[in-house]
């Protein structure tokens, strides 16, 4: 909070402080806590702030409503410049939460492909191409992620993404997803391992089919049988 104080104490207003009562104190509120439209930002840490904004979620075209990748040249995504000016100033306020994430693209493919097939492939699908995880919740599409960008949501674990410390991920676990990430956004078609999972919802539907079918079944050979037993 000492740069916002002083700056204030010296008249002078930080261009992050502008940037976020133009963008996001309508919904984050005039001190970061919150209101009906958006969550605290309190203790939030940098990893998220930056994924949301680097991603073009934020800020939002409406309350709750995020785009992603949102071309910045059509005003909707921050440019850069103005996300780190934004960053510096909610430094202090978001302090506590993940910091930004140091990621190289790890030199253990086959190790990536585990992590990634454990902890993502349920949601993300096979091939990064994301899809819906029930109900309005949405897992994107990998195809345009940078990075920093996955080292960030592993980190920050926004929306219905569990967070990923480094007791679950260590330094060298998010590395070798992290490159297992990239090399999927290059890969040529059908040059993916094939899995055996789908992701939940097609593996809900199946699972249901799958029900509706056995109850059919044995309803039938009820049937079959009880009339075979009249005279």
């Amino acid at each position: 909070m000492l740069p916002i104080l002083l700056a204030a104490v010296l008249g002078a207003t930080p261009p992050g402080a502008r940037i976020y009562a133009q963008n996001c104190a309508s919904c984050h509120g005039a001190q970061q806590q919150g209101s009906a439209d958006g969550p605290s930002l309190h203790h939030v840490g940098l990893a998220d702030v930056d994924f949301y904004l680097s991603t073009g979620r934020m800020p939002a075209a409406a309350p709750w409503v995020e785009i992603a990748h949102r071309d910045e040249r059509a005003g909707q995504q921050l440019p850069l410049e103005q996300i780190r000016a934004l960053e510096t100033y909610l430094a202090p306020v978001v302090a506590g939460g993940p910091a930004l994430p140091e990621v190289i693209a790890g030199p253990n493919a086959g190790h990536g492909r585990l992590l990634y097939q454990i902890n993502c492939q349920q949601c993300h699908a096979v091939g990064g191409n994301g899809g819906s995880i029930g109900r309005a919740d949405w897992a994107p599409a990998l195809h345009q992620a940078t990075i920093n960008e996955v080292a960030e949501a592993v980190r920050a674990g926004p929306g219905e993404m569990p967070r990923f410390g480094e007791h679950q991920l260590t330094q060298s676990d998010l590395d070798d997803l992290a490159g297992y990430v990239l090399s999927m956004q290059t890969a040529q078609p059908g040059s993916m391992i094939p899995s055996p999972s789908t992701g939940p919802v097609p593996e809900g539907a199946l699972g249901y089919v799958a029900i509706i079918v056995l109850i059919v079944f044995v309803f039938g050979v009820g049937r079959s049988d009880a009339g075979k037993g009249r005279p």
